[in-house]
């Protein structure tokens, strides 16, 4: 992958962002939610229209996204941890499929370690979504022993485990 320009996102890109991050989510999501429950949280069109803009508009959350070539290749939303303010909360990380395991994981992760160098980098990863904890696990974030059950719709509980980056 050459040329990766890593930007930050503006309202323009949500609707492009949200067909790329959609199909990404479902894919780490499947075997973690069944199908039909995955197919009642959310949409492309709802994430671009409701979603991002509600997230984005936290205090110091923004969202950036990797592209080459005029193809978005991936994104990552991160802000004050509403927590520790101290701390940054990295919300979301997804690369596109064709985009996976070439490096655009760390270039993004990157932009949300330089954005704030200070604190450390906070986030909440599914117990059972293996690859993700991995890629965490390598990029040097370790668990922090806080536990959290999603419930996305009632009755239905996902584990997340807190990883934590240490940079004090």
């Amino acid at each position: 992958m050459a040329d990766i320009t890593i930007r930050e996102a503006t309202s323009v890109d949500f609707a492009d962002v949200a067909a790329m991050h959609y199909p990404v989510w479902r894919h780490s999501w499947s075997g973690v939610l069944p199908n039909e429950v995955l197919d009642s949280l959310t949409s492309p069109k709802r994430w671009a229209v409701l979603l991002y803009p509600r997230d984005l508009s936290r205090p110091g959350w923004r969202m950036w996204i990797a592209e080459a070539g005029g193809q978005l290749l991936g994104m990552t939303i991160f802000g004050p941890d509403p927590d520790d303010s101290e701390q940054v909360e990295l919300d979301a990380l997804y690369i596109s499929q064709a985009s996976q395991r070439h490096g655009v994981g760390r270039l993004l992760l990157a932009k949300v370690l330089n954005s704030d160098p200070g604190g450390d980098v906070v986030l909440w990863c599914a117990e059972a979504n293996g690859a993700a904890r991995r890629f965490y696990e390598k990029n040097d974030f370790h668990l922090d022993g806080r536990t959290l059950d999603w419930e996305p719709l009632p009755g239905v509980k996902v584990p997340h485990l807190g990883y934590r980056l240490r940079r004090r």
